[in-house]
C-alpha cells in the first residue's frame, strides 16, 4: 500500500446554488471529487449545477457520474466538458455509461459497448484534435483543445476490459468485498494490456452506498435497502462473469426487478423498507449489504475500507441518494468518522 485512499462522491442534481454549496463543503471536508447524475427526466441539469459548483470551490474534481452516448452528440458533450474546464481548470473529468434512468425514461435503450467506445474515442479527438470521425460523419469543434480524463461506468467484464482498454478511468459497479474488487481489477488489467498500459495508468473508482453511525446497528439499519440500486443493473444484463456466488444469482436479479427507477436517487423511507424486507425475504440481506455498502459503526466500516484497500482500490466513490439537509449529514458523517479519523490507520497500511 503506497498512497492513502480517496474519496468523492456521487449526487443527483438538484437546486444549483445547494449543490454548489455542498460542493464547497465536501472541499473542505477532505474529498477529492464530486460527480453529478445526468438523468434530465428525473433531475436538473448536471452542466449547469457542475458549472455553479465550480464557482464556489478551488481544488475537487468534477464531472458527470455519468452521462451517456445516446441524449448527448459527442460534441454536445465535448463543449460542455470543455467550458466547465475554462471555470475549473484541471478539475474537469467526464463520466460516461451505457444509460440507465438516463434513458430509460426517455423512451431508449442503453448504448452498446460499441457505441460506448466509438464515443469515447470521438471525445478524445475532438479535445485534443478538434475533430473526429462519429458513425461515419466527420464532427468538428475547433476550439477546445485540452485533455479531460473520460471514466468510463462499468458493471460487467465486457465493460470493464473496455475500460482498461480505451477509457483513462474506470467506475467500478460490481461491488466493494476483496472478491469483487480483485476480480474487476484482474478484467480491466487484461483490457489495459491491450493497449500497453497497466493498472496505474488509470484513475479506478469503487462504487457502493456509504452510511456510518456510532450507535451500533444504525447505519446497518438505514443501508439495509441501498443493494436494490446496484442489483437493479444485474436484473438488466444478468449475473455471467460477475463474481456472484451460484446461490445468490437469483436473488439477486429479483431485488433488481423490484427496484423502482421512478424514485432513483430519492427513495422514499417506505420504499427503501420494502427493499430491505424484499432482500431478507429472499435470504441475501446480509450479503447484498457486504458486497454494495459500507455500512456500520465507524470501526466496522473502517475495517470494510481496510479490507477493500488490501484487495486493491484506492479511490472510493459513494452514491449519496438523500436530498438536503440530509445529504450533508451524510458527507460530514462520512469526513468525520473515516475520512479523519481513519487517517491514521491508513498510514500504518502504507508502511
Amino acid at each position: 500500500m503506497s498512497t492513502p485512499p480517496r474519496f468523492g462522491f456521487s449526487i443527483s442534481p438538484g437546486d444549483p446554488r445547494g449543490v454548489a454549496s455542498e460542493a464547497a463543503i465536501a472541499e473542505h471536508l477532505g474529498y477529492h471529487r464530486i460527480g453529478i447524475w445526468d438523468s434530465p427526466a428525473l433531475f436538473r441539469e448536471p452542466w449547469i449545477v457542475l458549472a455553479a459548483a465550480a464557482q464556489m470551490t478551488s481544488s475537487i474534481a468534477l464531472g458527470t457520474w455519468v452521462t451517456n452516448p445516446s441524449t448527448r452528440h459527442p460534441v454536445v458533450t465535448a463543449s460542455a466538458a470543455a467550458t466547465l474546464d475554462d471555470l475549473a481548470p484541471g478539475r474537469v473529468y467526464i463520466g460516461i455509461g451505457s444509460g440507465d434512468t438516463g434513458v430509460s425514461h426517455l423512451g431508449m435503450k442503453a448504448a452498446s459497448l460499441q457505441h460506448l467506445e466509438d464515443y469515447m474515442i470521438a471525445l478524445r479527438h475532438l479535445l485534443q484534435d478538434g475533430s473526429a470521425m462519429y458513425r461515419s460523419e466527420s464532427i468538428r469543434l475547433a476550439w477546445a483543445r485540452r485533455h479531460l480524463p473520460i471514466l468510463l461506468a462499468a458493471h460487467g467484464p465486457r465493460s470493464l476490459r473496455l475500460a482498461g482498454r480505451v477509457a483513462d478511468g474506470v467506475i467500478v459497479g460490481l461491488g466493494v468485498t476483496p472478491d469483487a474488487i480483485q476480480g474487476s481489477l484482474a478484467l480491466i488489467e487484461e483490457g489495459a494490456r491491450e493497449s500497453g498500459r497497466s493498472l496505474s495508468d488509470l484513475h479506478i473508482w469503487f462504487t457502493c452506498f456509504w452510511f456510518v453511525d456510532p450507535r451500533p446497528g444504525v447505519a446497518k439499519q438505514a443501508g439495509a435497502w441501498a443493494a436494490a440500486s446496484f442489483a437493479s443493473h444485474f436484473a438488466r444484463t444478468g449475473t455471467a462473469g460477475k463474481f456472484v456466488p451460484p446461490e445468490y444469482e437469483a436473488p439477486l436479479i429479483e431485488l433488481g426487478k423490484r427496484y423502482d427507477k421512478l424514485t432513483h436517487g430519492s427513495v422514499p423511507d417506505e420504499q427503501k423498507a420494502q427493499y430491505a424486507e424484499i432482500a431478507q425475504k429472499l435470504g441475501v440481506l446480509d450479503y447484498f449489504q457486504q458486497r454494495f455498502t459500507f455500512s456500520g459503526t465507524p470501526d466496522e466500516v473502517q475495517q470494510q475500507v481496510n479490507a477493500a484497500m488490501q484487495a486493491g482500490a484506492s479511490r472510493f466513490d459513494g452514491a449519496i441518494d438523500a436530498d438536503l439537509p440530509e445529504h450533508h449529514e451524510r458527507i460530514e458523517a462520512w469526513s468525520r468518522w473515516i475520512i479523519k479519523q481513519g487517517s491514521s490507520s491508513w498510514g500504518r497500511m502504507m508502511r
